[in-house]
């Protein structure tokens, strides 16, 4: 007997050779870059300010870094301290003086922070990470009863988790809170100037706005079911009144401290300490 061979339809063969060859060639789907996207007030923006160097002395205040169509933000930033630390590309869209709600001066508020993140396509399904520090503004800036404030506060932030979520359904999603700035015995202190350092004092106006600014996190944080890192707590030590080489808040006169960008606000170390921290809670 012979063997016979039993050959394909020339069509068939022609339409399989067609379709694998298709398969080779078509590029393979493309996952949505991964990053990690800020939202925030100065604390996270940290410009350059000239005071800053004029107090500190040349080469103190580090540069401002590429505007990309954002506010201005300074190269020494926890955004670019996060970046070098966990090697995830990280977008940080913060404004000085933002706030939630629509402050009495100025246009610096979250919605736009928003809005510039969606129109530059930095918030995808790829973002793992979406962190908001914002709210101390809103304490002044948008004055009213307290009750008020919170729940204007939270009903803002609720709209815009939303369009976040909508664009980044695969985020974690996260308030935090801001680091430690008066002590737990409610003390500031914020002249350091040729040895001299303050006596630690409470300020009751400044107290009350960072407990504030913590009460209305954590209220929109549990709103949209998103968490709130106590940055304050996981700084502790670090504060304004802290010693030099733990200090991570610079003074409002201050040549003592280590270099910083702006006065009150993180020093250089400080910009390193809290991404230190947000970085374990990624």
């Amino acid at each position: 007997m012979h063997s016979q061979r039993v050959g394909l339809p020339a069509k068939l063969v022609a339409a399989l050779v067609a379709v694998f060859s298709f398969v080779a060639l078509a590029p393979a789907a493309q996952a949505a870059p991964t990053n990690i996207v800020l939202f925030g007030d100065s604390l996270l923006a940290n410009p350059a300010f000239n005071v800053a160097e004029a107090m500190q002395g040349p080469g103190k205040v580090s540069r401002n870094a590429p505007t990309e169509g954002r506010c201005p933000r300074g190269e020494k930033r926890v955004a670019a301290e996060l970046q070098a630390q966990t090697g995830i590309q990280v977008e940080d869209f913060a404004c000085t003086g933002a706030t939630v709600q629509r402050p009495i001066y100025g246009d610096a508020r979250l919605e736009n922070q928003v809005n510039q993140a969606l129109a530059q396509r930095q918030l995808t399904p790829g973002t793992r990470n979406v962190m908001f520090q914002i709210g101390i503004n809103d304490t002044f800036k948008a004055p009213n009863l307290y009750n008020v404030q919170l729940d204007e506060y939270v009903k803002e932030v609720r709209r815009q988790v939303a369009r976040v979520r909508a664009a980044a359904p695969n985020a974690k999603v996260t308030m935090v809170g801001y680091p430690e700035i008066v002590d737990r015995a409610g003390n500031s202190c914020w002249v350091h100037w040729n040895g001299v350092e303050q006596p630690p004092l409470a300020i009751a106006p400044l107290n009350n706005a960072i407990v504030a600014a913590h009460n209305w996190q954590r209220a929109a944080a549990n709103a949209v079911g998103a968490n709130w890192l106590n940055l304050e707590a996981a700084t502790r030590g670090h504060g304004s009144c802290a010693p030099r080489d733990q200090r991570w808040i610079s003074g409002v006169i201050d040549n003592n401290s280590k270099p910083f960008n702006i006065t009150t606000h993180l020093t250089h170390e400080g910009n390193r300490g809290v991404a230190a921290v947000i970085a374990r809670n990624l």
